[in-house]
């Protein structure tokens, strides 16, 4: 992958760690901490014109149906905060991808959200008008009768926009076995320009075959209007480290208290979140 930003349509494409330059705080690679190296809550954070930010919200390790079947239930929080006026995110692609050095491979059961919603639909009125000039005359014994005269055609369209969510479970990394991966993308109103949502909330559930530690790798990418100039904001920094899990922790229960016998029955969708506005949370 080219470390260059791609440019399109007036969008400035990036990855987070591949663009060049940097402000004051950019070049921070989100590490495990070497005393405590599991399940950190930090799992990246940049810093510019626009801040982005993802948090491991819960990690829950438990059974997928009355303590039969080794499952993880894992909630993500993402926030994007711009500090500038002017400064936006019209489109986000988010892509985890679960795997394991020792033990089996987890597989992504379920998402919230899932599928394709949209948000703040908007429906605008277009009329668009083609117009011309002909010669109305003709030439009878000599003579110019006539004139010219003008013509127009005014056609009138509805078009609606709305702010887009697509989520789906993946295969990554290989063609044959179990999903193994989760990815969203987040799409701003093309109409009114307003951005993605500045809090996005998801949750994954994992299938595990064993109680071996696991990880996931996470990669996000943003196309962000010109003048947000991202090759200064974020600086060409190694990737952040695998975020790692160990099935024997307990449950973090940060947003709540969960069935740990029955993480299957536990509907998403309740967990997940989506907002234009931030509150710190």
């Amino acid at each position: 992958m080219s470390a260059d930003p791609e440019i399109e349509e007036g969008i400035l494409a990036f990855e987070l760690g591949l663009s060049e330059g940097g402000d004051e705080g950019s070049d921070f690679r989100t590490q495990n901490d070497p005393s405590a190296p599991l399940q950190r809550s930090n799992i990246t954070e940049r810093k510019g014109a626009i801040d982005i930010r993802c948090t491991g919200a819960d990690v829950i390790h438990g059974y997928l149906k009355d303590g039969e079947g080794p499952a993880t239930l894992i909630i993500y929080e993402f926030q994007f905060d711009p500090r500038k006026k002017a400064r936006r995110i019209a489109t986000v692609d988010i892509e985890f991808v679960f795997g394991s050095n020792d033990g089996a491979e987890p597989e992504v059961l379920k998402i919230s959200p899932k599928g394709r919603m949209t948000l703040v639909p908007t429906t605008q009125t277009e009329t668009i008008t083609k117009g011309g000039s002909a010669n109305a005359g003709g030439n009878a014994f000599g003579a110019e009768l006539g004139g010219s005269w003008q013509w127009e055609k005014a056609i009138s369209r509805e078009t609606k926009n709305a702010t887009t969510i697509v989520g789906s479970i993946d295969l990554k990394g290989r063609n044959f076995g179990a999903s193994n991966a989760a990815s969203w993308t987040l799409l701003e109103n093309e109409a009114v320009k307003t951005g993605v949502p500045a809090h996005f909330r998801t949750a994954v559930l994992l299938s595990r075959k064993d109680d071996e530690e696991f990880y996931s790798t996470f990669k996000i990418r943003a196309q962000v209007d010109l003048v947000s100039r991202f090759t200064r904001l974020f600086g060409s920094t190694p990737k952040d480290d695998p975020i790692l899990y160990d099935p024997t922790l307990p449950p973090t229960n940060k947003l709540r208290e969960y069935d740990v016998g029955s993480l299957g029955d536990i509907d998403l969708q309740e967990l997940s979140v989506v907002s234009f506005t931030n509150n710190g949370n």
